[in-house]
């Protein structure tokens, strides 16, 4: 503190020790009493105040005397502890007790005994007492040293940074072409120390315990940063800001403000810069660090520092640049708090970690500065506050441009100048960079100035640098004078600062740069020089550019004139910088703006420059342009962050490049989302310049950014931006002002989110305005800000005259219950709102829009008839209504019934979760017959007593339209369903009852406007029923679940059930019931013949289910059906349908099982009985035997989870013989069987035991029992324990078992020497004729039986490991007289050594024999060998063919053996590749023609020499195979049939082969098919088809035929009069084409055959066939699909083939023919007919009638195939059966449930059907039905294919039982059907045939 006057010094001191004593008056009265005896207390005793009482005291001792008073300060300054200061004032002013005589030195002590200062407590505790005067008076020493150093310290920083006293406009000429010392306080705001979260162990005294008491967002002041903070500990102040905004001249203005005196709590200031502290190397004590490195204290640096720990909360330490230095910082765990000692030397990182930690110099205040996210791990933990330094705002630049002008004329232009500029403005938000753009105005505003004002950054800084060179060479308009003159000086100064950057060095030693280049540099003030010491006792001259910002700045240049880094090396040194602020690893520390500038550079604009500074070769440096813009196009695809995004922008705009805009905008992402990084105006107007280039609109999203007001500007006037999103707490009410201000400028903006910001009432004043002002906007999201109740209303008032708006969300605001009601009132009267939705906090309207002009709010909503117009507009906009837990009670249900009178059109309206109770719901229930409510009315959740639940049915029933009625008093639920649309209710079913409970067996599915009620948990007892059904009579699906009804309630209610017309579902799941009410159940099913279903559940989870049938049909039935026709439908339900009952989980003794079986037996007609789960016993099982055949109408027993025991079983199976009826035995792991019953005799009966755990010792009593069935025709017993005793007991015995249909055997551990033996059952049963085995894995064992009397006998052995001596004996079982006519051995690791010894042993006495083999070395052996091993055969072989694809060999032979030329009728080779390396295992060049493949060629050509069939498919022919194939066909004389398919030969093999096939004139059949010969090639086969009079059938498939090749096999055909068969298609054939092969054909009487289809025949080559096809007389199939042709063209053909009476077959299909050539085809179709195709040809319902009716006069019709057409309702009627009908085509013929059941009637009557596709027609249940019942008279279907319908669950199950009944039913394709997930996979278990994926 600076020394005062005397005066002023002791009126200072005196009224301090008036403060200091006044606390404690007693020890001030005894220490005068001391040295005062005689003093007279009463003036002080009278005195009212204690300070005046000390005033008096203390005059006393002063007036007594200077000894005396100054001993009474000694004691004073000995026994009270005071501030530094007070205690220096005291003994400067005053002395010490050294001036006190010795006598009187220790009268403090003195004063008073022993005792009596220990009982009054006023001596104190103090270091000091006690100590020597000696060490008092060196204190007083100390006190001086640290005034004088303190001296010091404001000295050195007065000369270092000057003095804020001063005038901070510096006028004069040099300082202003310089980063000049102009300041100007930069924009400094408090930031939240999040980082403190994430340590909650941290001790609290040295923690920010709370922010700063100032605004969040205010700008603070110097003085702000050091606001007293709680706590003694260590405090830790960060400022982070970008490159240039300020920090180190805010470091800088601390140090000035305390020099002069400003900052009073501080005693000492420090400040260092880690860029110096890098150039030390040694390890320093914290004195060292502060007096060596700082300001030495000479000799007294121990007593300071002892003065500095004694008083560290006075000391500021200033660490400046944190994000420079370069060594590596402590962990964060390293940083302890437990004191260091200070004399111990340690790194400077270890000093800075230690002192922000507090364990050096403890409770000192320690600021550093740093880029964001530069910031050490350990700093996170201990620092204590954080502010961000923003740089400049407006009022400061205009500050700083008018400091900087001062006293010029051209400050007001400078001024104008960044007015009009916005950009100029974004830039010199930074405080460097305004300094330069000040220089440049500066510059460009001197008269006489011709440049132009730089337009980027790097210009900027290119004409700073003219700027400063210019100036003091007097050439300020020519750039090329200095450049040539100063270029090797520039470009050293570039070397410099590109090395260290690389090297992280922003401070130079002199040594390291030329001398020249410093003197440069220095004279033009680029780089400044100061003293650093490095060391102790060390001090050198450094210098450093004047900002980093420069160094980078001539890093990029230098990288761009350097001749010796080419493009590859200077992109390695590109690439973007992220800004994340809680990143801590980049890829280098230093660069900011480094990539900028080499954008910059990248720019033409730079080119000039650029070239005088390199004076090297132009297009170097424009290659370096080229690949700089090549690098930033390259980043269009990569997937960038958000700053990184910015970047780019940045560096697009810095190129300049109009071509780099396009293709970089064209591809930018449709959202950009920027996250918790702060965004300036500078940013976001690059990020608008690219987005003006995207193609399309894009959405922005600002999550976490900090945006200022003033950024907003940037986005004015964007056009390209579609949606925008900002959400971040500091977005508050001037950030909404500034908003409003440009959403009017953004024309297509759609979307506007504003969520999670701070916007209160006067925010939404302006926003509101500007929406008016906006309209197109469509979705408005106003979430989480701070809007009352007003905000929300006056929004809502303006919204209709947005005219898109769609959505409005307002949730998250704190909104009253009054203000809800003003809500809903609104959307009721405003006819656009279509739906408010609010939940709590949560608030969403949506809106109607429209193409017009909006609709303004009505004025009154009364005036109905005066307004039809609006009444329109509202009925046509249904309302949703959704006021969900709103805290709604009684006294608000009047107002809500009032409101919605007025809007009776809704869709919804939804109130639960208030609190109405029962008076609100009853008022709010009773205005429901005047609303029209197309979905819900929810009211759940409302207090609702048992009481309204009557007054809600009683409302319901008055209501009409309400089909649902759902309540739960337990659940809280109360909702009423409405039918709604009858268009929606079509295409969306409501769900009703649980229709995958039942069974499945009603014809009905649950009809849309069927009435549901549910009044579940609703505490119902027995004597509530009366009451409660006079409320049920109109429902049609009532569920009474989880009541408490009883058995005596259950039995009251089936009395009850005959007078409920309506009931179709009755559920009465959890009501107390038991096994009684089963039977009262039972009794009323077998009564009433309305009662369907019963399904009844009585354990676990209990459930009862009724479904009737019956009365609602004959109610619905039209007046039109007569009485018996309604009969008649009656039974064939009854016949389709059984009745079903269903017991599960309960159980049942023999006594109660015979009480149920009594009741069941009185029900009339067919009946179903189904137990699951229930317990039964043998001797029950047996007493339902015993009744079974008293049961006149059962069709099922099905018994389901039910444990069976083996006798249980048995006794099963003995039903077969006991009852005629039954059709079916099943059992199934003995927990699963069904006894299927037929009414009439049956025709067979099938029985399975399939995993029974059946063992050979139980063979006996079932083959005794099987032996009893004179007509089984079925058996399966696998997945036994059969194994070969079993089996070989079963195969005796199987001759008695007249066995019809199969065999099935399979898992019932057979071994492989037993399975051979499964072959003898081909020669000891006569009817077997099949034999099939296969061994692991799937253990196949299967014999086929048939009613033939000479079968054919076919052996297939699988998966067997077949040796010599298994052949061997094969083969002798097959002379014994075996009959074989097929032996298939697939996969029995059979060899080639094997198969040859099979085809040498095998004799029969007579017959043909084939044998198949099917290995793997089948596709890897020779042809050579294969043919070799087949020439052994013993038998005359017949047929060879082979397909390497599958690796496949066949041979058929003929026994007897005939003569030694006998014909080899056939010679197959399919997928063959006889190439010359790969046609055999060794490669041709190996042997030549004449060598072992040739050899057994030459065997096959002279044993066979009358071969009279060769096919060849998918064979790769080389030269050598093709002049091999043509000494074949040159061979073979009586060659008939030639096939050489889809294979490849080359260009000299086509010529071979053709020349070999001219030869072959015995030829009858030729197929050339499916070739790629290509145009020459097919011309060479056209040559070779000369004289082939003798040819019957040819096939030219796929071979391209133009116009010439086609006239000239025209000219071929001409002589071809036995051709029967002609196959052109997928040719390429024209209508000229069709024109020459129709003249060709005119005369082709034999022809039978034609295929002319997938060419382009079009209408003009129907015209020409149309002209002969009468002629062709034999013709019996035509084949045209797929050839363009017209209606005219269909017309015409079908009149000609109505004059060919002979055709069978017609393919007619995917043309476009239409009604035209259908009906005129119905008219005559042909008699013998069997095969139609006519798939998508656009036939309508008309075309497709008639041919119908035509058809079903076609008795030899097999084939139907209308697919992709329009069949009309009865299509196909038919009075008798198509007999010859095997497969049915309808799909995709528009095909619903009504016209089902005609088609079905129809097709049950062909009884050959064996396929029917009906895929992807709108069949729903109802179609399902029908087909479901008819599949068990379909006795040979094997398909059907329903894939792509409407079927669901019930249409499935219904599907599911059908074939149960339909064993010959392969396959069920249900694929793409809305039938539920868990209902697929119960329906696959119980049938795999059902397919649905």
């Amino acid at each position: 503190m600076d020394s005062l006057s005397l005066q002023d010094d002791v009126e200072s001191l005196t009224y301090h020790l008036v403060v200091l004593l006044s606390g404690d008056l007693e020890w001030l009265t005894l220490k005068a009493k001391f040295f005062l005896p005689d003093l007279d207390l009463t003036p002080v005793d009278k005195a009212p105040d204690p300070t005046q009482k000390v005033s008096l005291l203390l005059n006393k001792l002063r007036a007594h005397g200077l000894s005396t008073w100054r001993t009474f300060i000694s004691c004073v300054w000995r026994e009270f502890s005071m501030p530094l200061d007070l205690e220096t004032m005291l003994l400067s002013v005053w002395g010490t007790d050294s001036e006190v005589p010795s006598q009187n030195r220790d009268l403090c002590e003195d004063a008073l005994p022993e005792s009596q200062l220990l009982h009054s407590g006023l001596k104190r505790p103090s270091s000091e007492i006690g100590s020597s005067p000696r060490r008092k008076w060196s204190r007083q020493q100390q006190l001086e040293l640290i005034r004088r150093y303190e001296k010091h310290l404001r000295t050195l920083v007065l000369r270092r940074y000057g003095s804020t006293q001063e005038k901070d406009t510096i006028t004069q000429q040099r300082q202003r072409f310089s980063f000049s010392q102009i300041y100007v306080d930069p924009v400094v705001r408090l930031s939240k120390v999040t980082w403190l979260k994430e340590n909650p162990e941290k001790p609290s005294d040295g923690v920010l315990t709370g922010p700063l008491q100032v605004e969040d967002g205010a700008n603070l002041k110097v003085q702000d940063l050091f606001k007293s903070q709680s706590g003694t500990g260590t405090k830790v102040t960060v400022l982070i800001g970008k490159p240039g905004a300020g920090k180190s001249m805010l470091m800088h203005r601390i140090c000035q403000k305390w020099a002069n005196g400003e900052l009073e709590q501080f005693s000492k200031v420090f400040l260092f810069e880690f860029r110096q502290l890098n150039l030390v190397t040694q390890n320093l004590t914290l004195p060292q660090l502060l007096f060596e490195l700082y300001l030495n204290a000479d000799d007294e640096s121990g007593a300071i520092f002892q003065h500095l720990q004694e008083n560290a909360r006075q000391v500021l330490l200033i660490f400046d640049g944190l994000d420079e230095f370069l060594g590596t910082w402590p962990s964060a765990g390293s940083c302890v708090e437990d004191p260091r000692d200070p004399t111990l030397p340690l790194p400077v990182a270890t000093l800075f970690s230690s002192l922000c930690s507090g364990s050096l110099l403890p409770g000192c205040w320690v600021v550093t500065t740093s880029r964001p996210g530069k910031i050490p791990d350990f700093l996170l933990e201990t620092a204590t506050s954080v502010f961000k330094v923003w740089g400049f705002d407006w009022s400061q630049i205009e500050k700083y441009v008018s400091n900087f002008f001062h006293g010029l004329p051209s400050r007001d232009m400078a001024l104008t100048q960044l007015r009009d500029n916005a950009w100029l403005q974004s830039l010199c938000s930074l405080p460097a960079l305004c300094c330069i753009i000040c220089i440049c105005l500066y510059h460009f505003l001197l008269p006489g100035n011709t440049m132009t004002f730089p337009t980027t950054v790097t210009q900027l800084y290119i004409q700073m640098l003219h700027v400063f060179i210019s100036r003091k060479q007097g050439a300020s308009g020519d750039k090329g004078t200095w450049l040539s003159k100063d270029s090797q000086d520039l470009l050293g100064l570039g070397e410099l600062a590109f090395k260290g950057l690389k090297a992280k060095q922003v401070v130079f030693y002199p040594d390291h740069i030329p001398e020249q280049v410093v003197a440069f540099a220095v004279t033009h003030n680029l780089l400044s020089s100061f003293w650093v010491r490095t060391g102790i006792g060390k001090q050198e001259v450094c210098y450093a550019f004047v900002h980093l910002s420069l160094q980078e700045f001539f890093a990029a240049l230098y990288l761009m004139v350097n001749p010796t880094i080419d493009k590859a090396e200077l992109c390695c040194n590109f690439f973007l910088k992220s800004k994340w602020s809680l990143r801590t690893e980049a890829k280098t520390e230093l660069l900011d703006r480094f990539h900028t500038f080499l954008s910059g550079f990248s720019s033409q604009a730079c080119h000039p420059f650029l070239s005088h500074l390199s004076q090297q070769d132009k297009s170097l440096l424009g290659t370096k342009q080229a690949a700089i813009r090549q690098e930033l196009q390259n980043l269009k695809a990569r997937n960038l962050t958000g700053p990184k995004m910015i970047e780019l922008c940045y560096c697009v705009g810095e190129a300049q490049d109009p071509e780099l805009f396009k293709k970089i905008g064209s591809h930018l992402p449709f959202s950009l989302e920027f996250h918790n990084f702060p965004l300036n105006h500078t940013d976001l107007a690059a990020l608008t310049s690219l987005i003006n280039h995207a193609p399309a609109s894009v959405h922005l999203d600002f999550a976490g950014c900090s945006l200022e007001p003033q950024c907003l500007d940037a986005l004015a006037g964007c056009e390209k931006i579609d949606s925008l999103r900002v959400r971040s707490r500091k977005c508050r009410d001037a950030f909404a002002e500034a908003l409003s201000r440009i959403l009017p400028t953004m024309g297509n903006l759609k979307k506007l989110e504003l969520t999670g910001n701070n916007i209160s009432v006067q925010g939404i004043d302006h926003l509101a305005q500007a929406f008016t002002y906006c309209l197109q906007l469509e979705e408005i999201n106003l979430q989480d800000n701070k809007l009352n109740d007003p905000s929300c209303q006056k929004i809502i008032k303006v919204l209709h005259k947005v005219q898109r708006l769609k959505k409005i969300d307002l949730s998250r605001n704190a909104v009253s219950v009054q203000t809800v009601l003003d809500l809903a009132k609104e959307a009721v009267s405003y006819p656009q709102i279509t739906t408010l939705e609010i939940r709590q906090t949560n608030i969403i309207v949506l809106f109607f829009v429209t193409s017009g002009k909006a609709l303004e709010m009505p004025q009154s909503q009364n005036v109905k008839k005066n307004e039809p117009q609006d009444k329109v507009v509202t009925q046509a906009r249904k309302l949703t209504f959704r006021l969900q837990k709103c805290n709604l009670g009684v006294h608000h249900a009047k107002d809500i019934a009032e409101m919605l009178k007025h809007r009776p059109y809704l869709e919804e309206v939804d109130l639960s979760g208030n609190k109405l109770e029962d008076e609100g719901c009853r008022e709010l229930a009773e205005i429901l017959p005047h609303l029209q409510i197309t979905k819900q009315f929810n009211i759940s959740d409302n207090e609702l007593s048992e009481c309204g639940v009557y007054c809600l049915l009683t409302s319901a029933n008055a209501c009409k339209n309400v089909v649902e009625l759902d309540i739960s008093l337990k659940n809280k639920t109360a909702i009423f369903r409405f039918s709604g649309d009858e268009e929606k209710d079509q295409t969306q079913p409501r769900a009703s009852v649980s229709d995958t409970q039942l069974s499945g067996n009603s014809p009905e599915p649950p009809s849309p406007s069927a009435r549901v009620i549910r009044l579940r948990d609703c505490s119902f007892q027995s004597s509530d029923l009366e009451k409660l059904c006079q409320e049920l009579n109109n429902y049609s699906y009532v569920d009474l679940s989880n009541n408490c009804l009883g058995n005596k309630g259950i039995e009251k209610l089936t009395h009850i059930l005959p007078s409920l017309r309506s009931l179709k579902f009755l559920t009465l799941n959890e009501n107390r019931a038991s096994l009684e009410a089963v039977f009262c159940l039972a009794s009323a099913f077998s009564n009433l013949e309305e009662i369907h279903e019963v399904d009844i559940s009585l354990e676990r989870k209990q459930s009862i289910h009724v479904r009737c049938i019956g009365r609602a049909s004959e109610q619905s039935t039209s007046r039109l059906w007569s009485k018996q026709k309604t009969q008649q439908k009656s039974l064939e339900w009854d016949a389709h349908f059984p009745k079903s009952f269903c017991l599960r989980e309960c159980q049942l003794d023999p006594p109660k099982l015979e009480r149920l079986l009594q009741i069941l037996k009185t029900c009339r007609g067919l009946l179903e009985i189904k137990f699951s789960h229930v317990t039964m016993s043998e001797k029950s099982i047996e007493k339902l035997l015993d009744h079974i055949p008293q049961f006149h109408s059962l069709n099922l027993l099905k018994f389901s989870q039910t444990t069976l025991s083996l006798k249980s079983i048995f006794l099963l199976a003995s039903a077969i013989n006991l009852c005629e009826q039954i059709r079916k035995v099943e059992v199934r792991s003995q927990e699963s069987a069904c006894l299927y019953f037929t009414p009439g005799k049956r025709k067979g009966v099938s029985f399975g035991l399939t995993n029974c755990c059946i063992s050979q010792m139980d063979m006996e009593q079932l083959c005794y029992t099987l032996g009893q069935c004179k007509d089984l025709s079925h058996l399966d017993l696998s997945g036994n324990l059969l194994d070969g005793e079993g089996l070989r007991y079963l195969l005796e015995h199987l001759p008695q078992m007249n066995l019809s249909g199969s065999l099935n055997l399979s898992h019932n551990s057979i071994s492989q020497e037993d399975a051979l033996l499964f072959t003898d059952a081909l020669s000891t049963c006569r009817q077997a004729h099949e034999v099939s085995v296969s061994l692991d894995p799937e253990r196949k064992f299967l014999i086929q039986f048939t009613k033939d009397q000479e079968p054919r006998k076919t052996l297939r052995l699988t998966r067997f490991n077949l040796q010599q001596q298994h052949i061997t004996g094969l083969a002798k079982l097959m002379e014994k007289g075996l009959k074989l006519t097929d032996l298939i051995l697939t996969n029995n690791t059979v060899s080639l050594p094997g198969l040859q010894l099979l085809l040498n042993e095998v004799r029969m006495p007579s017959g043909i024999l084939r044998i198949s083999v099917e290995e793997p070395w089948v596709k890897t052996a020779s042809v050579t060998t294969l043919l070799q091993a087949s020439v052994q055969a013993s038998g005359n072989i017949t047929k060879i063919s082979i397909s390497r694809e599958h690796s496949f060999l066949h041979i058929e032979e003929a026994f007897p053996q005939q003569t030694k030329n006998s014909a080899a009728t056939t010679f197959r080779l399919a997928q063959c590749n006889l190439g010359a390396s790969q046609t055999f295992p060794y490669k041709l060049a190996e042997y030549d023609p004449g060598a072992r493949q040739t050899f057994v060629i030459s065997q096959v050509v002279e044993k066979y020499l009358r071969l009279q069939e060769l096919s060849w498919s998918q064979v790769h022919l080389c030269d050598t195979s093709s002049q091999l194939l043509k000494t074949l066909l040159l061979s073979f004389l009586e060659l008939k049939n030639l096939r050489l398919t889809d294979s490849m030969v080359s260009p000299e093999g086509l010529s071979q082969v053709a020349s070999g096939l001219s030869h072959c004139h015995t030829v009858e059949e030729l197929d050339l098919s499916k070739n790629k010969f290509g145009v020459e090639g097919t011309r060479m086969f056209m040559g070779a088809l000369e004289r082939k009079n003798q040819l019957k059938s040819l096939n030219l498939s796929s071979l391209q035929l133009d116009d010439d090749l086609a006239l000239n096999l025209a000219k071929k055909l001409q002589r071809m009069p036995l051709l029967q068969r002609l196959d052109l298609s997928n040719s390429g054939l024209s209508s000229n084409s069709c024109f020459y092969l129709s003249d060709s054909l005119k005369d082709a009487t034999n022809l039978e055959d034609l295929n002319l289809s997938h060419n382009k025949i079009e209408d003009a080559g129907v015209q020409h066939l149309s002209a002969i096809l009468p002629k062709l007389l034999k013709l019996r199939k035509i084949d045209l699909s797929w050839n363009g042709i017209s209606p005219e063209g269909g017309r015409r053909l079908a009149e000609a083939l109505a004059l060919c009476v002979q055709v069978e077959e017609l393919h007619l299909g995917a043309n476009a023919m239409g009604d035209p050539m259908a009906l005129r085809l119905a008219q005559n179709l042909p008699h013998h007919l069997r095969v139609l195709y006519l798939c998508s040809n656009r036939i309508g319902p008309d075309g497709t009638l008639s041919l119908g009716q035509a058809l079903a006069g076609c008795q030899w019709i097999e084939e139907i195939s209308l697919a992709e057409n329009i069949c009309a309702e009865g299509i196909l009627p038919l009075s008798k059966g198509l007999l010859k009908l095997r497969k049915i085509n309808l799909t995709s013929c528009k095909i619903n449930d009504q016209m089902a059941k005609p088609l079905v009637s129809s097709l049950v009557l062909c009884h050959g059907l064996q396929e029917i596709l009906l895929a992807w027609n709108f069949l729903g249940n109802e179609g399902a039905t029908e087909l479901a019942h008819a599949l068990s008279q379909m006795h040979q279907l094997k398909k059907l294919d329903l894939e792509g319908n409407q079927i669901g669950s019930l249409g499935a199950q219904l599907l599911a039982k059908g074939l149960a009944e339909g064993s010959g039913i392969q396959v069920i394709c249900l694929w793409k059907n809305p039938v539920p997930k868990d209902v697929v996979q119960l329906l696959q278990r119980q049938d795999p045939r059902l397919n649905f994926s």
